[in-house]
């Protein structure tokens, strides 16, 4: 190893002006490279599964809520490029779900960043909810769940700052032609209604305001009694949700 190092060290001596020539192409050819290649964080990997988050109006019931991600699993089944699609809703909020599209293989389809492109398309046409789809990755980066590739945090002193903002930055970012399937988790615009308890009438007749809330609660609340599954064929449909 020393005796070949050396024989090309003298080498590269005697020819001074050619490894010259060679140093400033090389220089050049990554200049160009650099320029040339695609770059990106991570490259998007096709492993043929598509997830999807569903997040429509923070005031919509769950019949609601289960009708509209009927309409979307109903899309996504008719694209030729999809093999089955299963879904669920009615977990922690009632506006939001989850969408698992599994794909045909390479050979019989288009590449994924085309399917989704397409989907999104489609989607568009049902209103009340939209769809979210990124393609599943082997690795992962980021401390939360997102219901996009890349996330922003948008923090401040004051809370009623980051409330005024928080819509002002997603417009903003709306109008940008590179960034597609933006959303924030800001759920600000559900129906809300102030009560006031008559105490005096309560008292007498011997109520407590636990009851009067539990009351409530069971009629408009989100308490879990038992979970339905139900399955529906042809197309593989499947919803969880809360009674």
């Amino acid at each position: 190893m020393v005796r070949l190092y050396d024989a090309s060290l003298r080498w590269a001596l005697r020819h001074s002006l050619l490894i010259l020539v060679i140093l400033s192409g090389s220089t050049a050819l990554n200049f160009y490279l650099f320029n040339a290649i695609p770059k990106g964080f991570f490259p998007q990997q096709d492993s043929g599964t598509l997830l999807g988050g569903v997040q429509a109006d923070p005031g919509i019931s769950f019949q609601l809520m289960r009708k509209k991600l009927a309409q979307i699993q109903t899309v996504v089944q008719n694209d030729p490029a999809v093999d089955t699609v299963v879904a669920n809703t009615g977990g922690r909020q009632t506006n939001s779900g989850n969408v698992w599209v599994t794909l045909k293989p390479l050979q019989q389809r288009d590449s994924v960043a085309t399917v989704t492109a397409r989907l999104r398309e489609k989607l568009s046409q049902v209103s009340g909810a939209r769809l979210y789809l990124q393609p599943m990755q082997d690795i992962h980066i980021g401390g939360r769940q997102s219901l996009s590739q890349y996330q922003f945090t948008l923090q401040a002193d004051d809370t009623s700052q980051v409330l005024a903002w928080t819509p002002k930055l997603v417009d903003a970012l709306r109008r940008c032609p590179e960034l597609t399937d933006l959303s924030s988790d800001q759920q600000q615009n559900g129906l809300q209604a102030d009560l006031k308890i008559d105490r005096l009438t309560m008292g007498r007749l011997g109520l407590f305001p636990g009851a009067v809330d539990n009351t409530l609660y069971d009629a408009f609340g989100e308490r879990q009694v038992s979970t339905i599954y139900q399955c529906n064929e042809p197309i593989r449909r499947c919803y969880g949700g809360r009674t």
